[in-house]
């Protein structure tokens, strides 16, 4: 069912989309003088790691993320790394007091609670001005935006088939086919609107399912008019069943930078669109056309090999993730940014206890999207869909 290849390609594509976000976080972190205790690629107990100055770096037991471990996150957390070291290291699994959820899912810390303590005040997250910390929040995913950004410009430099207007292929059994278009035939207007490129026409298909349309087309020379009802797909897009002739247009540097730009847009609209389609139950969250998890990212991954558009899919996975860590949701990035300002409003921290349990919050919805994900990708497996 998978390739080797498949997997290989699937887990070094997205390790490397975590280590780019991490990454992002880590030299803000640097730059502006905060203390870096651990870089992680994965949660939990370190599979390899080592020690390169006052930093831990490693690869831990379950690569479904990654974490940069900051000194003094909040003051709370510190004060009690302090009382351990003046108490005595806590037994291993004995915990005190409230905990920050992120560190007990990246695992027990591993330096000193006396080496911690000793960290000079103007290094611990928590006395920084609030501008650092927004940026070191939002670093992360600036870097997956980069990052799509120049997988999208090594696309664009291998040349481009631009879609044209004129259709290449009409699918049997479908409202194209019940329509009478033809290969051949250049779209002029879909219901009224000029056909200015195939962009617009897939939009508007997308956006209109079971509406009738009429579609002016020229054929030969002599422009017909023809009415097509749009089919409502199961993931609740519209459809037509055409597939528009391209043209190859060679890479240029300036070329292959705009496109590069260009699709980076097109995809940061397509996916915050998505979103807006699932709460408004346009699309599917559950079945064969609901989210998928790490098995169906997996299949996708085998797919985009075959076909060649693996750079692609990478860079719309790379602004998912940024997307999706940018909701005001605690544990993602966009939580800690909301409450970041919410503390400067208010002229003092959020209480350990009260960010522990809206952040328990934020994980039990992700864990049951996480299974719901996992369950559509094994119903995928088990129907062939």
């Amino acid at each position: 069912m998978f390739s080797f290849l498949a997997i290989v390609i699937s887990i070094v594509g997205l390790g490397f989309l975590i280590l780019a976000h991490e990454f992002g976080h880590f030299i803000v972190a640097k730059a502006t003088g905060m203390r870096v205790e651990e870089f992680s690629i994965g949660f939990g107990r370190y599979l390899v790691s080592k020690r390169i100055g006052e930093t831990v770096y490693g690869i831990s037991m379950l690569p479904l993320g990654g974490y940069v471990r900051v000194t003094g996150m909040h003051k709370e957390e510190f004060d009690a790394r302090v009382a351990e070291a003046q108490e005595g290291e806590p037994e291993p699994g004995e915990r005190r007091g409230a905990q920050d959820p992120e560190d007990r899912l990246a695992g027990p810390r591993i330096l000193s609670a006396r080496e911690i303590a000793d960290t000079p005040l103007e290094r611990r997250y928590y006395s920084h001005p609030l501008w650092h910390k927004l940026i070191f929040i939002v670093a992360g995913v600036t870097m997956n935006a980069v990052v799509a950004f120049f997988l999208l410009v090594a696309v664009g430099a291998q040349g481009q088939e631009v879609p044209t207007t004129t259709v290449y292929q009409v699918e049997p059994s479908t409202p194209a086919a019940a329509a009478g278009l033809q290969v051949g035939d250049k779209l002029v207007t879909v219901d009224g609107q000029p056909v200015k490129d195939w962009d617009s026409v897939r939009t508007f298909i997308l956006d209109n399912p079971g509406k009738q349309v009429t579609l002016v087309v020229e054929r030969a020379g002599v422009q017909k008019q023809l009415t097509a009802t749009l089919q409502k797909r199961s993931d609740g897009t519209g459809y037509l069943g055409v597939q528009p002739a391209t043209n190859h247009v060679p890479a240029t540097f300036t070329g292959a930078v705009s496109y590069g730009g260009r699709t980076t847009g097109s995809f940061f609209a397509l996916v915050i669109k998505g979103i807006g389609w699932m709460f408004a139950g346009k699309v599917h969250v559950t079945g064969s056309q609901g989210l998928a998890g790490p098995v169906g990212i997996i299949t996708l991954s085998e797919q985009a090999v075959r076909g060649g558009y693996y750079l692609g899919l990478l860079a719309l996975i790379s602004i998912n993730l940024a997307i999706l860590n940018m909701l005001p949701l605690l544990p993602l990035d966009g939580g800690h940014a909301l409450f970041s300002i919410i503390e400067k409003v208010r002229g003092r921290a959020v209480s350990l206890r009260n960010f522990e349990r809206i952040s328990l919050v934020g994980l039990g919805l992700f864990v049951i999207l996480f299974l719901v994900a996992t369950s559509n990708d094994i119903g995928r497996i088990v129907t062939g869909g």
